[in-house]
């Protein structure tokens, strides 16, 4: 189960690029996240009851009840754990994992790894891919005109920070993309996604030889955060943006090497509330 290579370029939107080559390390990775792509989405289409009376700037999953098919989550779960080689995958709780990789509940994904037996980080891993169908159909109830109005560097749907920024079309609109639930909305060209810097003087970019036109790195002076741009024609379907963030880890590795990060949290930390 490959990813081609060959859907970086202009045939996924990106202009005047050739095929840009992933590191082979990266396809244990990209198989999780096509057996997760695999779900259908109608599947999913009813998971999510958003809350009416969220707070302001709360995500759309903000106390949302997420009424799941245990049956097929927990099938999900054990697709997954298999491709990933863990074996405790049977004993984990879909519901419980799913709940924690949308909480970001650090506490509860490391106390099912100890009762599974699993490392730590393959089973937040293994929790977050879970999670991508349902976070994904939240991402399809988010109200028309949001994606304007919302003024803020975290995901309007599930509070992550975007994952990518699309500079899209000719009018060169910078549209913010999570990689969680695939999430798209607009924040002004001169605007940190993390900390609001809006002092062009603070704000600047990193841009690889000879690939000025078409990729480039974000960077802002005030919180030193920085976050991954692509020139685009329209917006990337979830699987090349997902694919367009794995391959471009060196322009990660450039911005950590002058000592850029992106934060450890997300934008907002939802709570959230699983139910069969």
């Amino acid at each position: 189960m490959s990813w081609s290579t060959g859907t970086i370029g202009a045939a996924a939107g990106l202009p005047g690029a050739a095929a840009t080559e992933v590191d082979p390390a990266w396809q244990p990775w990209l198989d999780l996240l096509e057996v997760a792509l695999e779900e259908p989405d109608r599947a999913w289409e009813s998971a999510v009851t958003p809350r009416a009376d969220r707070p302001a700037g709360a995500p759309l999953v903000h106390g949302a009840a997420l009424r799941l098919d245990s049956e097929r989550a927990g099938n999900l779960l054990r697709r997954l754990a298999n491709e990933a080689g863990i074996s405790a995958g049977g004993h984990i709780d879909a519901r419980e994992a799913i709940r924690a990789a949308i909480a970001h509940d650090e506490r509860a994904l490391a106390e099912m790894a100890e009762r599974c037996g699993a490392p730590i980080d393959s089973l937040a891993l293994l929790a977050q891919v879970v999670a991508m169908p349902l976070l994904r159909a939240a991402s399809r109830q988010m109200p028309a005109g949001t994606e304007v109005a919302w003024q803020r560097g975290y995901c309007p749907v599930c509070g992550a920070w975007p994952s990518l920024v699309e500079i899209r079309g000719i009018e060169r609109e910078r549209r913010l993309r999570c990689a969680s639930c695939s999430a798209d909305w607009s924040l002004p060209l001169l605007r940190c996604a993390f900390c609001d810097e809006a002092d062009h003087g603070k704000l600047g970019s990193l841009h690889p030889d000879g690939e000025e036109h078409l990729r480039h790195v974000e960077t802002c002076e005030s919180c030193h955060g920085y976050l991954k741009a692509a020139t685009t024609f329209a917006a990337l379907p979830i699987r090349t943006l997902l694919l367009v963030d794995v391959a471009t880890i060196s322009l990660d590795l450039a911005a950590h090497d002058r000592g850029y990060a992106r934060p450890s949290r997300p934008g907002w930390m939802p709570t959230v509330d699983v139910v069969s």
